[in-house]
């Protein structure tokens, strides 16, 4: 009797045709997650810019270094800015980051440029007085 293929070849077929299209859903799914792409890091941009700010204000522009690093900063935070505008939200926290780590760097370099300045200028103060006492 040749009527055709039997039920559990049929059942069997189907079976393998419904995992077939869970691994497709779940590649899918998985596929669409990954792509999704990232949440905009806003606190890591504002935290950034934060610092940033700060570098400048204690003075870092008139320090070589500190001068360095807060440019660094800067090109970071608007290629940063660049990126979450394009979508690229993982690559733009990346980015933040080491604008971050850049804008810390520069407010270091401008205060320790600053209390080397002060320390200086006591010493001196010092060295006067030494002589006006002697």
């Amino acid at each position: 009797m040749l009527a055709g293929p039997s039920r559990q070849a049929t059942t069997r077929f189907t079976s393998k045709e419904s995992r077939m299209r869970h691994l497709m859903l779940a590649s899918s799914t998985l596929l669409i997650v990954a792509c999704g792409g990232a949440a905009i890091p806003q606190e890591q941009l504002t935290s950034a810019k934060a610092v940033v700010t700060g570098a400048e204000v204690a003075g870092a522009a008139s320090e070589p270094q500190a001068a360095l690093h807060l440019k660094l900063a800067k090109e970071e935070v608007a290629k940063a800015e660049a990126l979450i505008a394009d979508d690229e939200n993982e690559e733009a926290a990346r980015i933040i980051d080491r604008a971050q780590v850049d804008a810390e760097l520069a407010l270091a370099l401008a205060k320790e440029a600053k209390a080397k300045a002060e320390a200086t200028d006591t010493k001196e103060q010092l060295e006067r007085l030494k002589k006006e006492t002697q």
